[in-house]
């Protein structure tokens, strides 16, 4: 019995949690409120596990690490709320391309988006093993004498920034839609959390392909020339291809202590970790200042693109009677019929019926535009909010939006 809860849980707990999030985002609920309490409890589950079934017994509750490591948790992912919402107020709209494949199901979008981020993440991680100043940032998340589901995301805050911003930068390029990025994000998350558990489970085949705690304890390894191993996060695709994979079935005798072996006074509080890779050489170099800073003002221009391209997509009419699809084009958000259920009525097939729509970050939504469908014989202005990112609520009106008409639009694959 206790083979198969080792061999089933990994599989269990990713799949579980990662369908819980994807069907709270398909139905409509808000991504926060799916999200964050997902992430929450699955922590709580593997926290709980960990205590019944650990793999080391030594690091259950060791070392005094937990409130900073909590404390690491909470910051890193309130900076990941709070700069969405302040950059998508901040941000102006930007015209990018429309290469992400919107047309296919919801779940393979976010398997793309969380390939993508990935990669940039390893890659990432690859060369702060390599370069002073990142080693420095990410000697932090190596500080830790035991591994454990917290401090998964025991980074240096702008290392986090520094890590994160590529992925997500060609997410938008591409036209990626910001929900499908949140979702990819959630996920990522919890494998975090079981990339770095102290539960005795046992991944079997699947470590072939996924960053397990099995493989990533290797990266932990206390001597820095033994730890430079199994950087990726999430898929084990890119250790393979670069030739950083490493495993070996004698890890309870090679493994050894963890940590970083060469700093044996390491700071052991927020701040003065947070202090730590500043020394005076690095103070004085401008260029790694004004890239940080480019970085996070990147970022933020990101996540409110991101969320302004939301409305693009193919649509249908809440009769199903028309398919509609809403494209970026010059900077405003257009919307062309592309289907009718009357085939007598193929002639307004490629017809424009919203055209002139521009994204207001503050009262998000899509304002500005006009809307005239076949059927009416004048155009009137309009507005478009997203009730969910599923459905969105197109406004109507003359003069007033007080006595304005609706129409509802329900996103179509």
């Amino acid at each position: 019995m206790k083979k198969v809860f080792q061999f089933g849980i990994y599989p269990a707990i990713m799949l579980s949690a990662s369908a819980i999030i994807l069907y709270g985002i398909r139905s409509g609920y808000n991504q926060y409120l799916v999200t964050v309490p997902v992430i929450t409890l699955t922590g709580i589950l593997i926290l709980v596990l960990e205590q019944w079934m650990p793999y080391e017994k030594n690091w259950v509750g060791g070392k005094d690490d937990w409130n900073l490591d909590l404390t690491y948790y909470i910051i890193n992912y309130s900076i990941k709320l709070i700069a969405q919402f302040l950059f998508i107020w901040l941000a102006e709209s930007i015209s990018f391309l429309s290469l992400f494949p919107m047309q296919l199901p919801f779940w393979m979008q976010v398997i793309i988006a969380l390939t993508i981020i990935d990669f940039f993440l390893f890659l990432v991680h690859w060369q702060s093993h390599k370069y002073q100043f990142l080693w420095k940032l990410h000697a932090i998340h190596h500080s830790s004498e035991r591994l454990y589901f917290l401090n998964g995301e025991k980074r240096h805050a702008l290392h986090q920034v520094i890590e994160g911003t590529p992925g997500i930068i060609l997410c938008l390029v591409i036209g990626t839609p910001q929900p499908v990025v949140v979702v990819a994000l959630a996920i990522l998350a919890v494998n975090m959390f079981m990339q770095h558990t102290n539960l005795d489970y046992k991944a079997g085949i699947l470590k072939k392909f996924f960053c397990v705690a099995e493989l990533h304890r290797w990266h932990h390894r206390a001597d820095y020339k033994d730890a430079q191993v199994n950087y990726g996060a999430w898929l084990t695709i890119w250790d393979r291809l670069f030739n950083t994979a490493y495993d070996s079935p004698k890890m309870q005798t090679e493994l050894g202590a963890i940590g970083i072996a060469e700093e044996k006074n390491f700071p052991k509080n927020y701040w003065k970790q947070f202090l730590y890779p500043f020394n005076k050489k690095i103070r004085q170099n401008s260029k790694t200042i004004l890239l940080i800073a480019a970085m996070l003002f990147i970022n933020g221009i990101v996540f409110s693109q991101m969320y302004a391209d939301a409305i693009t997509g193919n649509w249908q009419l809440q009769d199903g009677s028309k398919k509609i699809s809403v494209v970026k084009e010059d900077g405003k958000y257009v919307g062309k019929i592309y289907w009718v259920k009357d085939m007598s009525k193929n002639n307004e097939i490629g017809r424009r019926v919203l055209w002139n729509l521009e994204y207001d970050a503050d009262d998000k939504e899509w304002k500005g535009g006009e809307i005239q469908l076949p059927d009416i014989g004048h155009s009137a202005s309009c507005y478009i909010k997203l009730k969910d990112v599923n459905t969105a609520i197109v406004t109507g009106y003359h003069g007033m939006r007080l006595f304005g008409k609706t129409k509802t639009l329900t996103r179509v694959n």
